[in-house]
């Protein structure tokens, strides 16, 4: 194999590389999750693109994952709280005991009328 065959297969595979990398780029939750257990100590979580968030009036980070088709999102707040993301990403489930005991045993509803930031 001579280098400009060798060069035109490593340039192929980098763009295709890149190409994949882009055709699955980080979908961020975006908008105000209203708690819906009202006793709980985390009234609402803010999430704002780039991973960032605010939960218990203090700036935060998250990060979405995909595992067997569903997407979860991963709240670094105190302790690491996970959550089940709708199809239609307007509420949250949470699935571990750690989420359950120290947040909410409820869900996490999307409120579409509030605009808060992470500024």
């Amino acid at each position: 194999m001579n280098k400009k065959s060798l060069c035109e297969k490593g340039c192929f595979l980098l763009v295709v590389s890149l190409f994949a990398n882009a055709s699955y780029a980080q979908e961020w939750l975006e908008g105000v999750y209203i708690n819906q257990e009202k006793d709980s100590l985390m009234e609402e979580v803010v999430f704002c693109k780039d991973g960032k968030a605010y939960a218990g009036m203090s700036p935060r980070n998250y990060e979405m994952t995909t595992k067997n088709d569903e997407r979860f999102v991963v709240l670094k707040s105190n302790g690491v709280f996970t959550f089940k993301v709708s199809d239609d990403s307007k509420e949250l489930f949470p699935v571990d005991s750690f989420t359950k005991n120290w947040f909410t045993e409820k869900t996490l509803l999307l409120d579409s009328d509030r605009k808060d930031t992470c500024r």
